[in-house]
């Protein structure tokens, strides 16, 4: 829950680099598991906005659970206009079930770059 130690980050993260802190699923009602819209599918996270700004056209999604969280980040990154790619060794699903094998199709059809690792690292 917002501002209890459980979401706050850990104390010994280290992120120098870090430009922008994305805040999504604040409404305590409702599961929210795009990092672009809230659950509501109108409320913007503002990280399309923040991108586009910069000039970014290509996003990578990485993360838990590929089909739940990654999955509804990347059809939203799609529809916004981006290149998205799913680095499918960098994530894991929960698979209830075929929760996995639908979103993998889903993410085909909506031109979801589904791609490894190595692809990234050359």
């Amino acid at each position: 829950m917002r501002a209890t130690p459980g979401a706050e980050f850990h104390p010994e993260l280290d992120l120098p680099h870090a430009q922008l802190i994305i805040r999504k699923g604040c409404n305590p009602d409702i599961d929210s598991y795009s990092a672009f819209l809230e659950a509501d599918r109108t409320t913007t996270t503002g990280l399309a906005g923040y991108l586009k700004e910069r000039g970014i056209d290509a996003v990578y999604m990485v993360g838990l659970a590929l089909d739940f969280c990654v999955i509804f980040s990347a059809l939203d990154a799609r529809a916004a206009g981006f290149n998205a790619f799913v680095v499918l060794d960098a994530c894991r699903a929960i698979d209830l079930d075929g929760s996995l094998a639908a979103a993998i199709d889903r993410m085909q059809v909506a031109g979801v770059g589904l791609i490894s690792s190595t692809e990234i690292l050359g």
